[in-house]
């Protein structure tokens, strides 16, 4: 049997903070699968220093704050933007659904204040999985308010704005209603229209749309080890101090073993993952834990996280390296 490599994370390229998973919304497309079901917790301070901290050794100058809903606390907010200072690490943007609007005056007032405090812009979400829980209204109002604050606002994306804007703004609406306006195959389109990474919750979502192939074809398709388990150029670390590896949501890596190889005792998912792929990780869920796999699945990432959903959910699993669990209780579309 040959040696198994360790994964080692050397450098971060580029990526964010997760300030709270909790968030006003249960979008369709959450790769973190926030939710309102999640504890109302925010990163502390210290965890954020210590992130940032790290995030700085390992090479990466600037991040961008997202969530869940990085506003919902503005004075945990504050706190992050003061961390970074400190560290010397930059904030591109905060992220937000625009669910914390309320009027003009108190948003270009926090808006303002967090501009002081070295804020320089807002990425601003607009598609129709948000707009199926935040009106419109809101959106504009953010916009308005970061122009009246002098801070640059960053809609992502843009493209989706007439259409939304097409239904009446002072309520939410459903992403049936956009298919009904604009075609049967609206659902289909929107991966080729917007940045949406087949995880989480997007699985669910799109498993309706996207062709399943066997189970053996999606193994097949990948006999190697995962080999984007190393991709650092869109990481996150978390308000737990977690590092998500890869894009792989409910996967983690403790941020203080980042840097050096990661001891397979201490990281045997990770390790079997990076070796075999999802054939190892196959072989060890039915041979020690009883699953059994479906016929198909759209990807190699479907059958991941139905493997580590049955071992959470159903097995009881506890590992660290499956956190944090409320992703797995959260998946729910």
């Amino acid at each position: 049997m040959s040696e198994q490599k360790l994964l080692h994370l050397r450098r971060l390229t580029a990526g964010g903070l997760i300030t709270n998973y909790y968030c006003t919304s249960r979008c369709r497309h959450c790769l973190y699968a926030c939710s309102p079901g999640w504890e109302k917790r925010y990163i502390d301070p210290e965890t954020a220093e210590r992130n940032f901290r790290k995030i700085r050794e390992l090479g990466c100058a600037s991040v961008h704050i997202g969530g869940g809903e990085p506003l919902l606390n503005p004075e945990g907010l504050r706190g992050v933007l003061a961390a970074a200072r400190k560290v010397g690490v930059g904030i591109e943007y905060v992220e937000t659904n625009s669910s914390w609007f309320i009027g003009q005056e108190k948003a270009v007032g926090l808006l303002t204040d967090l501009k002081k405090m070295g804020l320089t812009t807002l990425l601003i979400s607009i598609s129709p999985f948000h707009n199926e829980h935040i009106p419109f209204r809101k959106v504009k109002g953010v916009i308005a308010a970061c122009r009246a604050a002098g801070m640059q606002a960053f809609p992502w994306i843009n493209e989706f704005y007439r259409e939304i804007d097409s239904f009446e703004d002072e309520k939410t609406h459903r992403l049936e209603e956009y298919v009904a306006k604009f075609g049967a195959d609206y659902l289909n389109r929107l991966p080729g229209r917007y940045w949406i990474h087949l995880g989480g919750r997007a699985i669910k979502t799109f498993q309706q749309v996207f062709p399943a192939r066997s189970l053996e074809a999606v193994c097949a398709g990948s006999p190697g080890g995962c080999r984007e388990l190393l991709d650092t150029r869109h990481f996150h670390l978390d308000l737990f101090g977690n590092y998500i590896p890869g894009l792989c949501a409910g996967l983690a890596i403790k941020g203080e073993d980042l840097g050096k190889p990661l001891d397979a005792a201490a990281y045997p998912l990770l390790t079997t993952l990076f070796n075999t792929g999802i054939w190892g990780l196959l072989d060890y869920a039915v041979s020690h834990h009883g699953f059994h796999p479906a016929d198909a699945y759209i990807s190699k990432c479907h059958l991941c996280l139905e493997i580590r959903s049955y071992l959470v959910a159903e097995k009881q699993v506890q590992s660290p390296e499956l956190q944090p669990l409320a992703f797995y209780e959260n998946l729910g579309v």
